[in-house]
């Protein structure tokens, strides 16, 4: 391959951010090693010239002279305060457009989609477990573990569901879906209102289950609609096979399970062989292929590798692997997946230097190339999977120190926008609709919460 062909396919991978001062760099590292000429004036050299040299510096010398290039993209991003009244641990979104967040003392705050005041819903919730929204609820796991639920404005607590502490809740819409953990085994548990409006347990699963297991609803048999879904949880868990504890514990998962929603009975699964592990904790619903699939991320010997899971299309009682990415190639090394329900991207290394990819399904590959780096959407030791958050096509993802905002637009070919400094590190962002104006709710280390207006 010519080299120009060479210094052009890499120099399109990178933005406008990072390719200014990758022009820059490769140049002033040419002339060093340039053969001896001499300059005759603009244009005109003689002697022995370096071509390559010639063309980089003339292109590094260009977008030194036009800073819109070097920062391409038209869509900023403007950051508000929110004056939270407590310091924030949580934050989520509802369906109805609420936003809920859970302060480091275990209070539940509510804002809508146009308050300016904060409401105070409860007290004595656990701040590090993950809340659930929806179908006109919220529940929460309860400080001594119990399972709080508030609908209809009255909030009831059920003390014996014991649920487990880094587990996550599915709302459904007759019914709750938690994990609870006794002995050490943690199973999924469905629980439903009684004429009284208290909770009760009315089906438990057999299958010991992660004990930090988002489950989800999902239809992956016909696709239509995930509110007539059945439930996916991870599964198997196994602590010998991959010790990497990316995500909090060593503890991955080996299973896959599609339990019916009501009765929790298995009726697909997918049994990952040695030496594979799922490293994740809830896998992400997406389009695929006329129907619906779960993103994750397969981890082996070779590292982490992006993959997409569906109904087998030849057992009823199966679920199977239906695209691969390329695995990193290192074990130990992992890559957080981001998607808004179509789109496939993945943050490679995102605590070491991380690199945006954005995925393309071929058959049963799942090709990538690089959009960026520099960037993170994970925290290392934490269950926050996904630091980044989609708006209208529009990705924000934090950049590696997470001090700092970085947008891209997939609807332009990745085109990035300027970078938007913030005043701490992101813990957590979310997508919300406040005043009128689409963006993202950006959770800072020092529990602050920001809106980034999304404008444009």
């Amino acid at each position: 391959m010519a080299w120009w062909r060479q210094e052009w396919r890499c120099a399109q991978r990178l933005d406008g951010a990072t390719l200014r001062p990758w022009l820059l760099a490769r140049a002033a590292n040419l002339r060093a090693n340039a053969p001896i000429r001499t300059f005759r004036g603009p244009g005109h050299w003689t002697g022995v010239v370096n071509r390559r040299e010639v063309l980089l510096a003339g292109a590094a010398s260009l977008l030194a002279r036009t800073p819109a290039l070097a920062a391409s993209g038209t869509t900023p991003v403007v950051t508000t305060a929110m004056a939270a009244p407590q310091p924030i641990a949580q934050v989520r979104t509802s369906g109805a457009g609420e936003l809920f967040a859970v302060s480091t003392t275990g209070t539940l705050w509510q804002l809508g989609p146009r308050d300016a005041a904060w409401a105070r819903l409860a007290d004595d919730l656990d701040p590090a477990s993950s809340m659930a929204s929806g179908h006109g609820r919220i529940a929460a796991r309860h400080a001594q573990g119990g399972l709080w639920v508030r609908a209809d404005g009255r909030a009831t607590i059920a003390p014996e569901a014991r649920l487990a502490p880094h587990a996550g809740l599915c709302m459904l819409p007759f019914g709750i879906i938690g994990v609870t953990e006794v002995a050490g085994r943690a199973h999924v548990k469905r629980f439903v209102p009684d004429r009284d409006e208290n909770w009760r347990e009315s089906a438990r699963g057999t299958q010991n289950v992660l004990p930090d297991a988002r489950p989800i609803q999902v239809d992956l048999d016909s696709g239509q609609s995930d509110d007539n879904g059945q439930i996916v949880v991870l599964a198997g868990p196994d602590d010998t096979r991959y010790t990497h504890g990316a995500l909090g514990d060593a503890i991955e998962c080996t299973r896959v399970l599609y339990l019916e929603r009501h009765g929790l009975q298995v009726q697909r699964s997918l049994t990952l062989p040695p030496p594979y592990v799922l490293e994740d904790i809830a896998p992400r619903p997406i389009a695929w292929r006329g129907g619906r699939g779960l993103l994750t991320m397969r981890s082996g010997p070779q590292g982490s590798q992006l993959a997409v899971i569906t109904a087998s299309r030849s057992r009823g009682d199966m679920l199977e692997i239906a695209a691969l990415g390329a695995p990193i190639g290192a074990a130990n090394r992992w890559m957080a997946a981001s998607t808004d329900g179509i789109r496939l991207v993945a943050v490679h290394t995102p605590h070491i230097g991380g690199v945006l990819h954005e995925y393309l399904p071929e058959g049963d590959t799942l090709r990538s190339r690089v959009i960026a780096p520099g960037l993170t959407n994970h925290r290392n030791g934490t269950r926050e999977l996904d630091l980044a958050a989609w708006v209208d096509g529009m990705l924000l993802v934090p950049a590696q120190d997470r001090h700092s905002l970085r947008c891209f637009d997939a609807n332009r070919q990745w085109g990035p926008c300027p970078a938007v400094p913030l005043p701490g590190r992101v813990t957590a962002t979310a997508a919300w609709s406040w005043r009128n104006r689409v963006g993202v709710v950006v959770l800072l280390g020092d529990g602050q919460l920001l809106f980034a207006m999304v404008e444009g």
